[in-house]
C-alpha cells in the first residue's frame, strides 16, 4: 500500500537539493546533541526577523511554522534526517492511486479548550480554508480536492486528479487544526485568539515584540513539552539577533547568512544547524499590473539586475546567482535556460523600446519592501540604484513592516515587491508558480511549467518528476518572475545548553519542533 511512506520517497526523489545536509547540527544528526535525561521545566526563547500577521490556523500553516506548530501542531512532519513523512496530530496518511487519501487520526488528542480533535474538526477547519470569505492563502490548496469525515477518527480525501506530493499540504498550508469552538467563539477576533491541539498554549502576544506561549498540560504526546515555557521574539536586525544570543538574551537565533554561521561557529559554544532551501528572496513582478506586466520592461530590469553587487555589499561575498537553483542542484540543467545576465546596454535598449511603444517619455516602478530589517533595506536600495541607472526609469521604494507586506502580497497590492519563495520541497514551486498555485501572488502564467509542475504531482516515477523539474526551472530562470540574490541556507544557532533539537525546514528557512527540546 502507498502510504506517506511510498509517497514520501517519490517526494524525496526530488529534494535532493533541499535535504542534503539537513537536519544536521554542525555535521551530527538532527536530535541537536541531545545527551543524558531530558530535564523537564525552563523558559527557552527564539528569535526571529519579522513579526507574522495572523495567529488564524487558516494563515500560519503557511506563513508563520515558527508561531503556527508550537500552537497547532502539524497533521505530519517530514523527517530530515530519515527523508520521510512520519505523524505527528495524525497517525496515518494513506493513498493507493494518490487520489484516494485516508488520514488516521489519534485517539484521544484534545485541543486545550478540553473539546475532541477529531475527524469533524479537521473537516470544520479545511472547510473554512476552502471558504473564499477566510481569504485564506491556502485555499487553491483544496481546488479539485474534497474531504468527509467518515468517522470519528476518519477523513477520506478525494482528488480530482492523482497528487502523490499531497502529504506536503499537511505539513504546511492545511496542517494547523485549530478548536471549532473557539474559532466560532472569536469571530473576528480568530487571529489573535489561537486554541489548538499542540505542545503549547498562548499566554500572552505583543506584536513586533514577542509571542509568549506556556506548557499545554493537555498536550498528547506523554511528557511533552519538557519546558515551561517557549518565548519567540521579533529582532529584525542580523547583528541583534547575534549579540542577543551572545549575551544569553535569546537560546536559539534564526538566520539566512552564511557568515554569521561561521562566525558563531568558530566561537564556540553553540551549534549551527542547516537546512539548504529550494528558491530564495528577490525582486518579484505583479504580472497583473499594467505597467510592469509588460515584458520588455521586465527584461529590461532583470539586465539591470546584479546579484553579485548584492551579496558582496551585504551578504559576505555569497556567490551571484545566475539561475533559479544552486548550480548543484540535480534539477537544474542550464540548457533549459538561466536569468539574463546584466548588460546595462541591453536593459537601456530594451527600456527604450517599451518607452518608444507605450509612446512614454519615462517609468516609474515601485518596489514594496521591508523596513526595520537592516539587511534588507540595504538590499532595496542597492536594487534601486540598480534601477536608476537605467535612464528614464524612476524605481520608488515603499518600505513597510513584515505583516503589511504579507497583507500587500496576498492582496496582489504592488507592482514589484521583496517576495520570496523558500522551502525544504522542491514542490513548493507548484504552489508559487502553477497558473492556479495557491501562492502565485505574481499571477505568473507559463504552459510549460503549468505541464511540466503536472508532472511533478500526477508521476510516481523518480527520473520523470526530475525531468520535469529542469524544465520548470529552466522557463522560472529565462522568465524571472522572481529574480532571487542569493542561494539560502537556513540556518538555527542553538546555545550548547539547548539539547533535543529536531529541526524542520519551513517556507522562511529553518524552524524546530519545540516540544521536544530542553535546557540543560
Amino acid at each position: 500500500m502507498k502510504g506517506w511512506r511510498k509517497a514520501a520517497r517519490s517526494a524525496a526523489a526530488v529534494l535532493a537539493v533541499a535535504v542534503a545536509a539537513t537536519g544536521c547540527g554542525s555535521g551530527d544528526d538532527g536530535g541537536g546533541g541531545a545527551s543524558g535525561e531530558p530535564k523537564r521545566g525552563g523558559r527557552l526563547t527564539y528569535a526571529i526577523n519579522v513579526e507574522t500577521p495572523s495567529l488564524d490556523p487558516a494563515f500560519c500553516g503557511v506563513q508563520s511554522f515558527d508561531r503556527c506548530a508550537p500552537i497547532f501542531g502539524t497533521l505530519l512532519r517530514y523527517d530530515l534526517d530519515k527523508k520521510e513523512f512520519t505523524g505527528q496530530m495524525a497517525e496515518s496518511f494513506e493513498s493507493t492511486d494518490g487520489k484516494t487519501w485516508t488520514l488516521k487520526l489519534r485517539s484521544g488528542v484534545k485541543f486545550s479548550d478540553g473539546t475532541p480533535f477529531d475527524a469533524e474538526a479537521v473537516v470544520f477547519n479545511w472547510d473554512r480554508i476552502k471558504d473564499p470569505k477566510t481569504l485564506s492563502p491556502s485555499a487553491r490548496v483544496t481546488q479539485g480536492m474534497t474531504w468527509q469525515a467518515t468517522d470519528a477518527q476518519t477523513v477520506t480525501v478525494t482528488l480530482a486528479k492523482p497528487n502523490y506530493q499531497l502529504p506536503w499540504a499537511l505539513v504546511r498550508g492545511l496542517s494547523a487544526i485549530g478548536s471549532p469552538a473557539a474559532i466560532q467563539k472569536a469571530g473576528a477576533d480568530v487571529s489573535n485568539s489561537p486554541v489548538g491541539a499542540g505542545p503549547f498554549t498562548l499566554k500572552k502576544w505583543t506584536r513586533n515584540s514577542q509571542l509568549e506561549l506556556a506548557r499545554n498540560p493537555t498536550y498528547f504526546e506523554s511528557g511533552l513539552p519538557y519546558l515551561d515555557e517557549l518565548v519567540i521574539k521579533v529582532i529584525g536586525a542580523d547583528d541583534q539577533r547575534l549579540n542577543a544570543l551572545r549575551s544569553g538574551e535569546i537560546d536559539v537565533d534564526w538566520s539566512l547568512l552564511t557568515k554569521d554561521a561561521k562566525a558563531i561557529e568558530s566561537e564556540g559554544g553553540y551549534e549551527v544547524f542547516r537546512v539548504p532551501l529550494v528558491g530564495g528572496t528577490g525582486l518579484q513582478f505583479n504580472l497583473k499590473d499594467p505597467v510592469v506586466r509588460d515584458e520588455g520592461l521586465r527584461k529590461a530590469m532583470l539586465s539591470a539586475f546584479d546579484s553579485a553587487q548584492i551579496n558582496n555589499a551585504v551578504y559576505g561575498g555569497d556567490p551571484a546567482v545566475d539561475a533559479f537553483l544552486r548550480p548543484d542542484a540535480p534539477e537544474r540543467d542550464d540548457s533549459f535556460g538561466t536569468f539574463p545576465k546584466k548588460d546595462l546596454a541591453e536593459a537601456q535598449r530594451l527600456f527604450d523600446d517599451y518607452l518608444a511603444r507605450t509612446g512614454k517619455s519615462s517609468e516609474t516602478v515601485t518596489f514594496t519592501c521591508y523596513a526595520g530589517v537592516p539587511a534588507l533595506e540595504q538590499v532595496a536600495q542597492l536594487i534601486q540604484s540598480q534601477m536608476q541607472q537605467i535612464k528614464g526609469l524612476t524605481f520608488k521604494i515603499n518600505a513597510v513592516d513584515g505583516a503589511s507586506l504579507s497583507v500587500a502580497s496576498n492582496k496582489r497590492e504592488f507592482q514589484t515587491i521583496m517576495g520570496a519563495t523558500l522551502s525544504q520541497e522542491m514542490d513548493r514551486l507548484y504552489d508559487v508558480f502553477h497558473t492556479e498555485g495557491a501562492l502565485n501572488v505574481m499571477s505568473y502564467s507559463n504552459s510549460t511549467v503549468d505541464e511540466a509542475l503536472e508532472v511533478t504531482r500526477s508521476s510516481d516515477d523518480k527520473a520523470a518528476v526530475e525531468a520535469a523539474y529542469k524544465k520548470v526551472v529552466g522557463e522560472l530562470s529565462k522568465d524571472g518572475p522572481l529574480r532571487n540574490w542569493r542561494y539560502q541556507t537556513g540556518h538555527l544557532y542553538v546555545n550548547e545548553d539547548v539539547k533535543g533539537i529536531v529541526v524542520a525546514g519551513t517556507n522562511s528557512g529553518a524552524s524546530a519542533y519545540f516540544q521536544y527540546a530542553w535546557k540543560d
